[in-house]
């Protein structure tokens, strides 16, 4: 009979093993189109758009720890893609920009979007060939995967939306899209949602649609600056409840059939 170092042994070897897998499954450029949305990945065209929006402090109202005083620039966003696009290069990320068609934008928000926002149709390469944007977009976000740990099958979901499309369904495409990637893709057992107290939309988000609750509240762990903390609300979802119940509760919201 194994003794229990020798358990132990074929245990860690089987997690390396299930670990170098999931890191295998990290694509460079990954891409997903929609009815609803798209997502690409984060490209130089995509860096002004994202400027405005990291600028903008009703869109980062619930994100104030990652505002900087004077809003963020193109230059400060392309730092961040490059930076992201390296980490993604390492296998600790999954990034996406997430756009919308001219066709598609809802529109109770058509009069609140300037001509020039539009940026004209493309071809976007990615690991698995390419998305044809065959018609003029607009850039309302990124989302992805995050704080990637292949050898414990975990990671974390994040989106940042432009103001003007929350309440729209584009938010919960992105996150949907995110998290059948991690899950049904990567191989992933657990992925963390971590939000504040004040962001009730989240919040709200991820108890009523996904159907999980708080794991922890880590009190003061995130800086606004000035000395000033605030809490981190942290909440997981994992593989058996995604493909249990979350996963069918998120396609009935967004109407999915199928």
């Amino acid at each position: 009979m194994a003794d229990q170092s020798q358990v132990l042994s074929a245990g860690l070897i089987e997690r390396q093993r299930v670990g170098q897998h999931t890191e295998d499954l990290v694509p460079k450029r990954h891409g997903v189109s929609d009815a609803l949305i798209m997502l690409l990945p984060p490209e130089e065209d995509h860096d002004l758009a994202m400027a405005r929006i990291f600028s903008d402090p009703v869109a980062m109202g619930n994100l104030e720890f990652k505002m900087l005083p004077n809003g963020y620039t193109a230059k400060d966003i392309a730092a961040r893609r490059l930076d992201r696009d390296e980490r993604q290069v390492k296998k600790e990320q999954v990034n996406y920009t997430v756009i919308v068609k001219k066709s598609l934008v809802p529109e109770h928000v058509v009069s609140l979007i300037d001509d020039d926002e539009y940026l004209p149709p493309k071809r976007v390469l990615i690991d698995s060939g390419h998305i044809d944007v065959d018609e003029p977009y607009l850039v309302v976000g990124c989302c992805g995967l995050l704080n990637m740990d292949a050898f414990n099958r975990s990671a974390s979901v994040g989106i940042i939306l432009d103001s003007r499309f929350w309440r729209t369904g584009i938010s919960s495409a992105a996150l949907y899209y995110s998290l059948k990637f991690g899950f049904d893709d990567l191989k992933l057992h657990r992925i963390g949602i971590e939000t504040t107290e004040k962001n009730a939309g989240m919040r709200g988000w991820t108890e009523n649609v996904l159907g999980i609750h708080v794991e922890s509240i880590r009190k003061e762990s995130l800086y606004l600056g000035n000395g000033k903390f605030i809490d981190s609300w942290d909440y997981a979802i994992f593989d058996y409840q995604w493909h249990g119940r979350a996963e069918a509760r998120l396609r009935s919201k967004l109407r999915m059939v199928g």
